[in-house]
């Protein structure tokens, strides 16, 4: 779980991952490390049947100068043979510094 926090934190900043392991720390209430993701923030589809609820985030520490957050969120690991992109959202503002959940949802 922390290795996707990594990523997720990285792809918020569009950062290199290396570049965004100094104090910028992303958390969520709904996400908990070493514990299953609970059903109702799995996919529903590709034989999952999930809620498809993205869950709640949260961050601080953003570098200075940023200017807007870029979230992308990639599953290597999902039963398509080339993965799975969960989310991506742009132009998400400075200022802010979490998502609620269910903020994935147009």
């Amino acid at each position: 779980m922390k290795k996707l926090f990594c990523a997720i934190a990285a792809c918020l900043l569009g950062l290199p991952l290396a570049a965004a392991a100094g104090d910028f720390n992303l958390s969520s209430p709904d996400v908990g490390s070493k514990a299953p993701i609970a059903n109702k923030f799995v996919f529903n589809g590709f034989g999952c049947a999930g809620e498809n609820v993205s869950p709640a985030l949260a961050w601080q520490a953003a570098p200075q100068g940023t200017k807007s957050f870029a979230l992308t969120v990639y599953d290597p690991d999902a039963p398509t043979g080339s993965g799975w992109w969960h989310w991506v959202m742009i132009d998400i503002p400075a200022d802010a510094s979490d998502l609620p959940q269910g903020a994935g949802d147009p």
